[in-house]
C-alpha cells in the first residue's frame, strides 16, 4: 500500500523532473550555438508541463511538493531558458546592433531579457502564496509563464526556420514558400516582443483557461489542436502550424479581456494582506536535543559528554 501511494506521487513529478533536464539541455544547446535544438526543448518542456498536471489529477498525485517543483521547472524552462535564448542568439548575429558588447543597443537587449525573466519570478511567486479558495479556476490574471515561453520559443523558431542563415533542412519543409525569407527587422525589433511577453505575465489582465468550456464543439476542437500541436512539437516540425494557434488564442482573448463587461469586472486576488500580517513562527522543538552545556560529576559546565 505504501509503494502504492509512494508510486502515485512520484509519476508527476518525474515529469516535472524531466522538464528541467530539458531546460538544462536547452541553455547548453544556445550556449554551444544550436539554437534550433535550444528552441524545441523549450517546446518540449511546454508538453511536459501540460502532462504532468493530467498525470497528477489521473492517479490522485496532487502534492504540495509537485506544486513547488512545477513553480521551479517554470522559472528555468520559461524564465531563465526564453531570456538566455533571445540574449545569446541576438548577441551573436554580427548583422545586428546587438553584437557590439559595448554598445547601447546590447544593454537594452540585457535589460529587456533580465526583464523578462524577473516578471516571470514575480509571477509565479505571487502564485504561489495565494491560498487555495483565492486562485481562479476558470481563469489566469496575467499570462502563465508556459504560455509566454512557450510562444517566444515558437516565434523564435518560425524565424529561424525562415532565415537566411539558418540550415535549410531545419523545421520540415516549408509551408509559407521558399521565397520567404525572416527580415533582419524581426530580429532587431524581437526584444519588444520579450518587454511585450514579460508585462503579460506580471499583468493582471484576464484570460479563460483552455478546456474550461461547456461547448463540445470547442472541446473536440482545442483536443484536436492540441494533438497536431503535441505530434508537431515532440517531432520538432512545422513551427508554423505550432505559431498560429497560441497566437490566434492570445489575441482573441486580450480583446476578449478589454470588451467584455464581465471580464472587466473581474478582480485578480490581492497581491499584499490587507491587514498587518502576523509574524512567522518556526517551530524549534530541535533545539531542545542539542545539549550546550552538561554539568559533569566536577559541576563544570564545560564537562560534556565524550564521544
Amino acid at each position: 500500500m505504501a509503494s502504492t501511494r509512494f508510486l502515485r506521487y512520484l509519476a508527476p513529478n518525474v515529469i516535472t523532473l524531466s522538464s528541467m533536464i530539458f531546460g538544462l539541455v536547452s541553455l547548453w544547446s544556445t550556449h554551444n550555438g544550436n539554437y534550433p535544438l535550444a528552441g524545441w526543448l523549450i517546446i518540449y518542456a511546454v508538453l511536459t508541463d501540460r502532462l504532468d498536471g493530467l498525470v497528477a489529477r489521473a492517479v490522485k498525485g496532487t502534492s504540495e511538493l509537485g506544486m513547488q517543483l512545477d513553480s521551479f521547472a517554470d522559472f528555468l524552462n520559461f524564465g531563465i531558458t526564453p531570456a538566455f535564448l533571445v540574449l545569446t542568439y541576438l548577441s551573436s548575429r554580427t548583422d545586428l546592433p546587438y553584437a557590439d558588447r559595448d554598445s547601447t543597443a546590447h544593454t537594452l537587449l540585457f535589460v529587456a531579457c533580465g526583464a523578462y525573466m524577473l516578471c516571470a519570478v514575480f509571477r509565479l511567486a505571487r502564485y504561489n502564496v495565494l491560498s487555495d479558495d483565492q486562485v481562479p479556476t476558470k481563469i489566469f490574471f496575467g499570462f502563465p509563464t508556459t504560455l509566454s515561453g512557450g510562444m517566444l520559443a515558437i516565434w523564435i523558431l518560425l524565424f529561424l526556420k525562415y532565415d537566411p542563415h539558418t540550415s535549410p533542412s531545419f523545421g520540415g519543409a516549408k509551408l509559407f514558400g521558399e521565397s520567404f525569407q525572416t527580415p533582419a527587422t524581426v530580429w532587431t525589433y524581437f526584444p519588444i516582443a520579450v518587454v511585450v511577453f514579460g508585462y503579460l505575465m506580471a499583468s493582471r489582465l484576464p484570460m479563460p483557461k483552455i478546456g474550461k468550456t461547456k461547448n463540445r464543439l470547442i472541446g473536440v476542437t482545442l483536443l484536436v489542436l492540441m494533438t497536431i500541436g503535441y505530434a508537431c512539437g515532440f517531432l520538432m516540425r512545422y513551427p508554423e502550424v505550432l505559431f498560429w494557434m497560441p497566437t490566434l488564442w492570445c489575441i482573441i482573448f486580450l480583446i476578449w479581456g478589454q470588451a467584455s463587461a464581465s471580464a472587466r469586472a473581474m478582480y485578480p486576488p490581492p497581491l499584499f494582506p490587507r491587514t498587518p500580517a502576523q509574524p512567522l513562527i518556526r517551530p524549534q522543538e530541535d533545539l531542545g536535543e542539542i545539549v550546550v552545556a552538561d554539568e559533569g560529576s566536577n559541576g563544570s559546565p564545560d564537562a560534556l559528554p565524550k564521544p
